[in-house]
């Protein structure tokens, strides 16, 4: 098992144990989608692989995709620094629920902690432009999201999912700008790389969110 299947396991002990009846059915468990749903659930969870290739085939994520993120590289290489200049200096300092997690003790934008955060994200953008949608991807991707929830991150930490999909959606709505500026005269390109980049976000948001289950349940 790769680390994030072994800290699975940690977080869910009783998926490792031996299952005792109690002689009491839960009506859902006779429900067969209930069944399968679960069975996808902790498999997917433990083989975070299998989990992309699920996620792909279900919103139709191919190698024709990834070919053209590929095309994209340049338009987004030659523009990295504007999109994260846009996104961290000008966007989410100003969000009223974003900007909150900027904010020193005094209720001040903490520019230093800015800054760490946008150089993170950077690296982020830079391991999706490789396009190696290999475990080791995949448990970056889903390492990232698991910091921002107590069982991976700090006690105390708890990043509502509201605000990811907040964050990626100002990246999606950047780069779409861009991307519609940069191929105006070829919409057969634009057409190709949007579509591709809009299915990879689902993928990322599915997989950067895996380890939220725990909160909750």
């Amino acid at each position: 098992m790769s680390i994030m299947s072994d800290a699975y396991m940690k977080m869910f002990p009783m998926e490792a144990e031996k299952k005792v009846s109690a002689g009491k059915r839960n009506p859902v468990l006779e429900v067969p989608e209930f069944n399968t749903a679960w069975k996808l659930y902790r498999d997917t969870s433990l083989d975070i692989v299998k989990r992309y290739e699920y996620m792909a085939q279900c919103v139709g994520f191919t190698d024709k995709d990834t070919a053209a993120i590929k095309e994209s590289k340049d338009i987004i290489a030659a523009n990295l620094k504007a999109i994260l200049d846009h996104i961290y200096y000008e966007k989410l300092i100003t969000d009223p629920w974003l900007s909150r997690w900027f904010r020193d003790d005094s209720g001040k934008i903490a520019r230093e902690y800015v800054d760490i955060r946008r150089a993170r994200q950077q690296r982020f953008l830079l391991k999706i432009l490789e396009c190696k949608w290999d475990e080791e991807f995949w448990n970056f991707v889903r390492w990232v999201g698991a910091v921002h929830v107590p069982i991976f991150g700090f006690e105390d930490l708890y990043i509502p999912i509201r605000l990811n999909l907040a964050l990626w959606g100002y990246i999606h709505q950047y780069l779409f700008n861009l991307f519609a500026q940069e191929l105006k005269n070829d919409p057969e390109k634009l057409r190709r790389i949007t579509t591709a980049w809009t299915k990879l976000f689902w993928i990322i948001i599915d997989i950067y969110h895996i380890d939220y289950f725990g909160p909750w349940m």
